[in-house]
Protein backbone atom coordinates (compact mmCIF):
# COMPACT_ATOMS: atom_id res chain seq x y z
CA UNK A 1 0.00 0.00 0.00
CA UNK A 2 1.06 3.60 -0.58
CA UNK A 3 0.79 5.76 2.53
CA UNK A 4 -0.38 9.26 1.59
CA UNK A 5 -1.23 10.82 4.96
CA UNK A 6 -0.23 10.54 8.61
CA UNK A 7 -3.19 10.88 10.96
CA UNK A 8 -2.83 11.65 14.68
CA UNK A 9 -5.35 9.82 16.87
CA UNK A 10 -7.59 12.12 18.91
CA UNK A 11 -9.88 11.44 21.84
CA UNK A 12 -12.89 9.32 20.87
CA UNK A 13 -11.40 8.10 17.58
CA UNK A 14 -11.98 4.66 16.12
CA UNK A 15 -10.63 3.22 12.89
CA UNK A 16 -14.08 3.04 11.33
CA UNK A 17 -14.85 6.67 12.21
CA UNK A 18 -11.44 7.83 10.94
CA UNK A 19 -11.93 5.96 7.65
CA UNK A 20 -15.39 7.45 7.17
CA UNK A 21 -14.30 11.00 7.98
CA UNK A 22 -11.28 10.85 5.70
CA UNK A 23 -13.33 9.38 2.86
CA UNK A 24 -15.95 12.12 3.30
CA UNK A 25 -13.20 14.73 2.87
CA UNK A 26 -11.61 13.12 -0.20
CA UNK A 27 -11.57 15.66 -3.02
CA UNK A 28 -11.70 18.75 -0.80
CA UNK A 29 -9.69 21.70 -2.11
CA UNK A 30 -7.01 23.43 -0.10
CA UNK A 31 -8.97 26.68 -0.49
CA UNK A 32 -11.97 25.07 1.22
CA UNK A 33 -9.73 23.91 4.05
CA UNK A 34 -8.37 27.45 4.41
CA UNK A 35 -11.90 28.89 4.51
CA UNK A 36 -12.84 26.42 7.25
CA UNK A 37 -9.89 27.63 9.36
CA UNK A 38 -9.98 31.45 9.20
CA UNK A 39 -7.59 31.89 12.15
CA UNK A 40 -4.94 29.58 10.66
CA UNK A 41 -2.08 31.05 8.62
CA UNK A 42 -1.87 28.69 5.64
CA UNK A 43 1.67 29.93 4.93
CA UNK A 44 2.89 29.13 8.44
CA UNK A 45 1.18 25.99 9.71
CA UNK A 46 2.28 25.08 13.22
CA UNK A 47 3.22 21.53 14.14
CA UNK A 48 0.61 20.14 16.56
CA UNK A 49 -2.06 22.57 15.37
CA UNK A 50 -5.44 20.89 14.82
CA UNK A 51 -7.36 22.08 11.77
CA UNK A 52 -10.88 21.39 10.57
CA UNK A 53 -11.28 19.55 7.26
CA UNK A 54 -14.76 19.96 5.72
CA UNK A 55 -16.67 17.22 3.97
CA UNK A 56 -16.75 17.63 0.20
CA UNK A 57 -20.49 18.30 0.36
CA UNK A 58 -19.70 21.33 2.52
CA UNK A 59 -22.34 20.50 5.11
CA UNK A 60 -20.15 20.26 8.19
CA UNK A 61 -16.66 19.66 9.47
CA UNK A 62 -15.99 15.96 9.19
CA UNK A 63 -12.31 15.57 10.10
CA UNK A 64 -9.98 17.07 12.69
CA UNK A 65 -6.41 16.81 11.40
CA UNK A 66 -3.22 17.47 13.38
CA UNK A 67 -0.42 19.30 11.52
CA UNK A 68 2.93 17.51 11.38
CA UNK A 69 6.32 18.52 9.97
CA UNK A 70 6.30 19.32 6.26
CA UNK A 71 2.54 19.73 5.99
CA UNK A 72 0.84 22.26 3.73
CA UNK A 73 -2.83 22.69 2.96
CA UNK A 74 -2.22 21.77 -0.67
CA UNK A 75 -0.37 18.62 0.36
CA UNK A 76 -3.13 17.58 2.75
CA UNK A 77 -5.72 18.19 0.05
CA UNK A 78 -3.75 16.16 -2.51
CA UNK A 79 -3.39 13.28 -0.06
CA UNK A 80 -7.08 13.27 0.85
CA UNK A 81 -7.97 13.20 -2.84
CA UNK A 82 -6.57 9.66 -2.99
CA UNK A 83 -8.69 8.38 -0.10
CA UNK A 84 -12.10 7.97 -1.70
CA UNK A 85 -14.05 5.06 -0.16
CA UNK A 86 -11.34 4.39 2.43
CA UNK A 87 -12.13 1.48 4.79
CA UNK A 88 -10.91 0.70 8.28
CA UNK A 89 -9.55 -2.59 6.93
CA UNK A 90 -7.22 -0.66 4.62
CA UNK A 91 -5.98 1.44 7.53
CA UNK A 92 -5.40 -1.73 9.54
CA UNK A 93 -3.44 -3.31 6.69
CA UNK A 94 -1.20 -0.24 6.45
CA UNK A 95 -0.44 -0.27 10.22
CA UNK A 96 0.98 -3.68 11.08
CA UNK A 97 0.50 -4.66 14.72
CA UNK A 98 -2.09 -2.00 15.42
CA UNK A 99 -4.67 -2.76 18.12
CA UNK A 100 -7.85 -1.40 16.54
CA UNK A 101 -9.72 -1.72 19.85
CA UNK A 102 -7.13 0.19 21.87
CA UNK A 103 -6.09 3.31 19.97
CA UNK A 104 -3.93 5.74 21.93
CA UNK A 105 -4.36 9.51 21.83
CA UNK A 106 -1.42 10.91 19.90
CA UNK A 107 -0.78 7.64 18.07
CA UNK A 108 0.27 8.13 14.43
CA UNK A 109 -1.57 6.14 11.78
CA UNK A 110 -0.52 5.56 8.19
CA UNK A 111 -3.42 6.37 5.87
CA UNK A 112 -3.13 4.58 2.51
CA UNK A 113 -4.34 5.60 -0.91
CA UNK A 114 -7.32 3.57 -2.03
CA UNK A 115 -6.01 3.56 -5.59
CA UNK A 116 -2.24 3.93 -6.06
CA UNK A 117 -2.07 2.94 -9.73
CA UNK A 118 -0.72 6.34 -10.73
CA UNK A 119 2.45 6.80 -12.75
CA UNK A 120 4.81 9.74 -12.40
CA UNK A 121 5.32 11.52 -15.73
CA UNK A 122 8.92 12.18 -16.88
CA UNK A 123 10.56 15.30 -15.51
CA UNK A 124 11.61 18.22 -17.71
CA UNK A 125 15.23 17.40 -18.72
CA UNK A 126 17.98 19.29 -16.90
CA UNK A 127 21.48 18.73 -15.52
CA UNK A 128 20.04 18.28 -12.03
CA UNK A 129 16.43 17.07 -11.70
CA UNK A 130 15.57 16.96 -8.00
CA UNK A 131 12.51 16.09 -5.98
CA UNK A 132 11.48 17.08 -2.46
CA UNK A 133 9.99 13.99 -0.78
CA UNK A 134 7.95 14.97 2.27
CA UNK A 135 8.38 12.35 4.95
CA UNK A 136 4.80 12.84 6.20
CA UNK A 137 3.35 11.36 3.01
CA UNK A 138 4.38 8.78 0.42
CA UNK A 139 4.37 10.40 -3.00
CA UNK A 140 5.57 8.69 -6.15
CA UNK A 141 9.21 9.50 -6.78
CA UNK A 142 10.02 10.43 -10.38
CA UNK A 143 12.08 7.51 -11.67
CA UNK A 144 14.27 9.84 -13.74
CA UNK A 145 15.14 12.20 -10.85
CA UNK A 146 18.89 12.64 -10.36
CA UNK A 147 18.43 13.48 -6.68
CA UNK A 148 15.71 13.31 -4.05
CA UNK A 149 15.48 14.80 -0.60
CA UNK A 150 13.82 13.37 2.52
CA UNK A 151 12.16 16.43 4.03
CA UNK A 152 10.62 16.43 7.51
CA UNK A 153 10.77 20.11 8.47
CA UNK A 154 12.79 19.40 11.63
CA UNK A 155 16.24 20.57 12.69
CA UNK A 156 16.52 18.00 15.49
CA UNK A 157 18.63 15.12 14.21
CA UNK A 158 16.78 12.23 15.83
CA UNK A 159 13.37 13.57 14.83
CA UNK A 160 14.42 14.14 11.22
CA UNK A 161 15.97 10.67 11.03
CA UNK A 162 12.88 9.01 12.51
CA UNK A 163 10.50 10.80 10.16
CA UNK A 164 12.67 10.04 7.13
CA UNK A 165 13.43 6.38 7.90
CA UNK A 166 10.31 5.09 6.21
CA UNK A 167 11.01 6.78 2.88
CA UNK A 168 14.80 6.48 2.65
CA UNK A 169 14.73 3.32 0.53
CA UNK A 170 12.29 4.83 -1.96
CA UNK A 171 14.41 7.90 -2.70
CA UNK A 172 15.72 8.12 -6.26
CA UNK A 173 19.14 9.24 -7.47
CA UNK A 174 21.47 10.92 -4.98
CA UNK A 175 19.69 10.53 -1.63
CA UNK A 176 19.66 13.54 0.70
CA UNK A 177 18.33 13.90 4.22
CA UNK A 178 17.31 17.45 5.01
CA UNK A 179 17.39 19.34 8.30
CA UNK A 180 15.51 22.58 8.99
CA UNK A 181 12.38 24.21 7.62
CA UNK A 182 10.16 27.25 7.64
CA UNK A 183 8.74 26.99 11.17
CA UNK A 184 9.85 26.85 14.80
CA UNK A 185 10.71 23.15 14.57
CA UNK A 186 12.99 23.89 11.63
CA UNK A 187 14.74 26.91 13.16
CA UNK A 188 18.53 26.80 13.46
CA UNK A 189 20.75 27.78 16.38
CA UNK A 190 24.39 27.03 17.12
CA UNK A 191 23.65 23.92 19.17
CA UNK A 192 21.37 22.56 16.47
CA UNK A 193 23.92 22.98 13.68
CA UNK A 194 26.64 21.47 15.87
CA UNK A 195 24.38 18.47 16.61
CA UNK A 196 24.07 17.84 12.87
CA UNK A 197 27.86 18.03 12.57
CA UNK A 198 28.26 15.58 15.42
CA UNK A 199 25.81 13.19 13.73
CA UNK A 200 27.83 13.42 10.51
CA UNK A 201 31.08 12.66 12.30
CA UNK A 202 29.51 9.82 14.29
CA UNK A 203 28.25 8.08 11.16
CA UNK A 204 24.61 8.48 12.18
CA UNK A 205 23.55 9.58 8.68
CA UNK A 206 24.82 6.52 6.83
CA UNK A 207 22.60 5.33 4.01
CA UNK A 208 22.27 8.83 2.59
CA UNK A 209 24.49 10.37 -0.08
CA UNK A 210 23.96 13.99 0.83
CA UNK A 211 23.00 16.40 3.61
CA UNK A 212 20.45 19.15 3.02
CA UNK A 213 20.13 22.30 5.13
CA UNK A 214 16.80 24.15 4.79
CA UNK A 215 17.86 27.52 6.19
CA UNK A 216 14.85 29.79 6.63
CA UNK A 217 14.60 30.67 10.32
CA UNK A 218 17.18 30.88 13.11
CA UNK A 219 19.51 33.03 15.16
CA UNK A 220 22.27 35.28 13.88
CA UNK A 221 25.96 34.46 13.82
CA UNK A 222 25.83 30.94 12.38
CA UNK A 223 28.35 31.35 9.52
CA UNK A 224 31.14 29.46 11.28
CA UNK A 225 28.85 26.68 12.53
CA UNK A 226 27.42 26.08 9.07
CA UNK A 227 30.86 26.19 7.45
CA UNK A 228 32.16 23.58 9.93
CA UNK A 229 29.13 21.37 9.28
CA UNK A 230 29.52 21.59 5.51
CA UNK A 231 33.23 20.75 5.79
CA UNK A 232 32.47 17.76 8.02
CA UNK A 233 29.91 16.49 5.51
CA UNK A 234 32.36 16.77 2.62
CA UNK A 235 35.08 15.04 4.65
CA UNK A 236 32.72 12.08 5.11
CA UNK A 237 31.94 11.92 1.40
CA UNK A 238 28.51 13.57 1.50
CA UNK A 239 27.11 16.01 -1.03
CA UNK A 240 25.94 19.29 0.51
CA UNK A 241 22.74 21.12 -0.47
CA UNK A 242 21.56 24.41 1.02
CA UNK A 243 18.08 25.77 0.34
CA UNK A 244 16.77 29.17 1.45
CA UNK A 245 13.44 31.00 1.39
CA UNK A 246 13.44 33.01 -1.86
CA UNK A 247 16.82 34.75 -2.16
CA UNK A 248 17.82 34.49 1.54
CA UNK A 249 16.57 33.20 4.91
CA UNK A 250 13.60 35.38 5.85
CA UNK A 251 13.84 34.61 9.58
CA UNK A 252 17.56 35.24 10.26
CA UNK A 253 18.54 38.84 10.98
CA UNK A 254 22.04 38.68 9.46
CA UNK A 255 20.86 36.82 6.37
CA UNK A 256 22.87 39.03 3.92
CA UNK A 257 26.14 38.13 5.67
CA UNK A 258 25.14 34.48 5.90
CA UNK A 259 24.32 34.36 2.19
CA UNK A 260 27.71 35.89 1.31
CA UNK A 261 29.33 33.05 3.22
CA UNK A 262 27.16 30.52 1.35
CA UNK A 263 28.04 32.05 -2.03
CA UNK A 264 31.75 31.79 -1.27
CA UNK A 265 31.77 28.35 0.34
CA UNK A 266 33.36 25.65 -1.90
CA UNK A 267 31.89 22.85 0.24
CA UNK A 268 28.32 23.55 -0.94
CA UNK A 269 27.46 21.52 -4.04
CA UNK A 270 23.94 22.85 -4.66
CA UNK A 271 22.36 26.15 -3.57
CA UNK A 272 18.59 26.12 -4.01
CA UNK A 273 16.59 29.33 -3.57
CA UNK A 274 12.88 28.58 -3.20
CA UNK A 275 10.79 30.31 -5.86
CA UNK A 276 7.55 29.90 -3.91
CA UNK A 277 6.03 30.65 -0.51
CA UNK A 278 3.35 28.02 0.10
CA UNK A 279 4.23 25.64 -2.73
CA UNK A 280 0.96 26.02 -4.64
CA UNK A 281 1.85 29.02 -6.82
CA UNK A 282 0.96 28.69 -10.53
CA UNK A 283 4.17 30.49 -11.51
CA UNK A 284 7.61 31.18 -10.07
CA UNK A 285 7.80 33.84 -7.34
CA UNK A 286 10.99 35.89 -7.74
CA UNK A 287 10.59 37.99 -4.59
CA UNK A 288 13.80 38.76 -2.75
CA UNK A 289 14.44 38.29 0.97
CA UNK A 290 16.43 40.51 3.35
CA UNK A 291 17.74 42.69 0.50
CA UNK A 292 19.73 39.88 -1.13
CA UNK A 293 19.25 40.34 -4.89
CA UNK A 294 19.37 37.64 -7.51
CA UNK A 295 22.45 39.06 -9.25
CA UNK A 296 24.49 38.11 -6.19
CA UNK A 297 23.95 34.47 -7.15
CA UNK A 298 26.21 35.01 -10.17
CA UNK A 299 29.24 34.75 -7.85
CA UNK A 300 28.06 31.53 -6.21
CA UNK A 301 30.64 28.71 -6.00
CA UNK A 302 27.88 26.10 -5.84
CA UNK A 303 25.57 25.12 -8.68
CA UNK A 304 22.41 27.24 -8.50
CA UNK A 305 19.47 24.81 -8.63
CA UNK A 306 16.24 26.56 -7.59
CA UNK A 307 13.37 24.81 -5.88
CA UNK A 308 10.23 25.33 -7.94
CA UNK A 309 6.63 24.19 -7.57
CA UNK A 310 6.60 22.19 -10.81
CA UNK A 311 9.30 21.08 -13.24
CA UNK A 312 7.39 22.81 -16.04
CA UNK A 313 8.33 26.17 -14.48
CA UNK A 314 12.06 25.58 -15.06
CA UNK A 315 12.24 27.25 -18.48
CA UNK A 316 10.82 30.48 -17.09
CA UNK A 317 13.35 30.36 -14.23
CA UNK A 318 16.20 29.89 -16.69
CA UNK A 319 15.13 32.96 -18.64
CA UNK A 320 14.67 35.11 -15.54
CA UNK A 321 18.00 34.18 -13.98
CA UNK A 322 19.86 34.57 -17.28
CA UNK A 323 18.71 38.19 -17.31
CA UNK A 324 20.25 38.49 -13.84
CA UNK A 325 23.56 37.04 -15.05
CA UNK A 326 22.99 33.66 -13.38
CA UNK A 327 23.17 30.30 -15.17
CA UNK A 328 20.98 27.64 -13.62
CA UNK A 329 22.07 24.01 -13.46
CA UNK A 330 18.75 22.29 -12.85
CA UNK A 331 15.90 22.43 -10.40
CA UNK A 332 14.20 20.66 -7.48
CA UNK A 333 10.43 20.12 -7.67
CA UNK A 334 8.37 20.75 -4.53
CA UNK A 335 4.94 19.60 -5.72
CA UNK A 336 4.25 16.08 -4.49
CA UNK A 337 3.13 13.74 -7.24
CA UNK A 338 0.83 11.11 -5.82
Amino acid sequence: MKTVLIYTVLSGDSLSAIAEEISNSAGISWEAIAQANPTVDSNALQIGEVIDIPAVNGETTTLNYTIIGGDSLSGISAALDQCHDLTYQQITADNLGIDADNLTIGQLLNIPATDSAIEQPPLVPAENMGYWHRSSVDPINPTDATLSIAFSGYTDVDTALNWSAGIKDSLVGVKYICFGGGNAAGSFNSAGVQAITQAINAGSLSGYDGIGYDVEEGVAGLEADFAASFAAAKAKGFKVLVTVSHSAPYGITDAPELMKSFFANPDIDLLSPQLYTDGTEPENDYDISQGVVWRQYADCQAAVVPSIVKDTMYSDAQTYFANEGVTLQGYIQWSQVS
